[in-house]
């Protein structure tokens, strides 16, 4: 535990070192699945504080979906990102990754989401939130690059592919009346909402 705090730490300085040391470092992949979890929670919980201060309704149910279920949710949909990102890549430039090194990569790479929680702020929440997420794909890009060895294009279409599939499947979890998606996610079910007819609004 020490040592994953230390390494968050550095990781909270930019110090992108880190992702090489846990990507050599076997005993480092649950830390790393906890630590993408952990901040894949952040990312839910900071879209939940932006709809509490937006004064909307059905705070708790809102709390299971978009927090507790979305994170489950989500975090699948990250493992579907590096299948997607791994099997790119390996049609693109013929890599084959160590999947563990990846894991713990990437793993580590999601401690940007954390940023999220200053979605608490209102005026400017979608844009902490879409900055939270801009955040994630360019640390999971360094992550990729580091367990792959390759820095060309081939990496960022592989990247982006992945991270496509994730936020897709996260809109089709935000629904009008389904908020199971975490973070600016939320956003898009009252969206929907509003476009289907089921919110109007009284002249």
């Amino acid at each position: 535990m020490p040592i994953t705090l230390e390494r968050l730490r550095r990781l909270a300085t930019l110090d992108l070192g880190v992702l090489d040391e846990v990507r050599l470092d076997a005993s480092a992949t649950l830390p790393a699945v906890l630590v993408a979890l952990g901040s894949i929670a952040m990312l839910g919980l900071g879209g939940w504080f932006w709809w509490i201060a937006s004064g909307l309704g059905e705070r708790w149910p809102v709390f299971l979906k978009s927090v507790v279920l979305g994170t489950g949710f989500a975090g699948a949909a990250w493992i579907v990102w590096l299948i997607v990102a791994y099997i790119v890549l390996n049609r693109l430039a013929h890599v084959a990754l160590d999947v563990g090194a990846l894991l713990r990569a990437a793993g580590f790479a999601a401690l940007p989401l954390s940023l999220a929680l200053l979605m608490a702020i209102r005026p400017v929440a979608f844009g902490i939130g879409l900055t939270a997420l801009a955040a994630w794909v360019a640390t999971t890009q360094v992550a990729l690059q580091r367990t792959s060895g390759r820095t060309g294009g081939e990496v960022v279409v592989a990247n982006l592919a992945g991270f496509a599939a994730w936020a897709v499947i996260m809109s089709l979890l935000a629904s009008a009346t389904n908020q199971t998606a975490p973070g600016p996610f939320l956003a898009e079910s009252i969206w929907e909402a509003v476009t289907s007819g089921k919110v109007t609004f009284l002249p």
